[in-house]
Parts: C-alpha cells; structure tokens; sequence
C-alpha cells in the first residue's frame, strides 16, 4: 500500500503541484487547505509524513505543528515545514518541526527530504515495536520470578 502524506497549505496551486508531484512518485496524497482540517485528518488517516504550510488563515502551521507533536496518536508523524519565510522554520523546529523548506522549493529536493522523514518514521515505529516487546518480555521474566504473586487465590 501506498503511504500517505498530508499536504496542507491554503494555496490551491501549491496544493496541485504537490499532489501531482507525490502522486507521480507513488505516494497516496491526502490534501488539507487550514490548520483546522489539517489536524483533523492527521488523527483520522494518520499519515506518514505531513508537509505543513506556515502562512494559513485561521490555525496556522506552527500552531499546528505544536498542536500535533503535542498529542500521543500524532507525536510521531514527521512534519516538514513548507515557507516562505525562513526564519518561520526556525520557529516551527522549536514547536517540534521536524525539517523545513524554503519556497520556492525543488521538487527533487523535497523528494529527498520525504524519503528522508519515511525512514525516521519507520526507524521510530519499529523502536516503539520493540519497545513494546521488551516490556512484555519484562512483565513475564518478573511473573517467573515472583509466581507467588501471581497464585490465584
């Protein structure tokens, strides 16, 4: 299955060259135009990676970059910041940023950056994984060494 990446950014235009751009590289696009739908659909599809637009009406994209790092279902997702502006993307690193880009952007250059936060996010998950498992495998050595309290009673 295709992995999805969230676009959001409140230009139409912007949004069409990287749908099609991403779609073209085999990625399935989910495509946001405000901070609002963006979170949204961050907790519904769960994507693997989020290319966010800082300049949007209403939410922008470090307050919801912020909102997202904060949340354990979202923590997790990488977040490239996509502006114009780039002192913004020193302020969304400090929010939880995972990267940024300036526009104008090279295509071939966020290509990289994409596959570069794909990688972290399957690093990241495999981690939790195992995380998990070494808990489990904790939780059962301690019933061996303590079955007494573990004795139905």
């Amino acid at each position: 299955m295709a992995e999805k990446i969230l676009v959001v950014d409140d230009e139409r235009d912007v949004r069409g060259l990287l749908s099609d751009f991403l779609t073209e590289e085999g990625y399935r696009v989910i495509l946001a135009t405000n901070g609002a739908e963006a979170i949204g659909l961050a907790e519904l599809e769960n994507p693997e990676v989020i290319l966010l637009d800082i300049n949007m009406p209403g939410i922008d994209g470090i307050e919801v970059c912020k909102k997202l790092k904060a949340q354990e279902k979202t923590q997790f997702i990488p977040i490239i910041i996509i502006t114009a502006l780039e002192d913004s993307g020193f302020i969304a690193y400090l929010e939880g940023a995972d990267d940024f880009v300036s526009k104008p952007f090279n295509l071939v250059e966020l290509t990289f950056r994409v596959r570069s936060m794909l990688r972290i996010r399957r690093l990241n998950t495999e981690l939790l994984l195992a995380k998990g498992y070494i808990q489990q495998l904790e939780k059962e050595l301690f019933k061996l060494q303590r079955p007494d309290l573990y004795m139905e009673r």
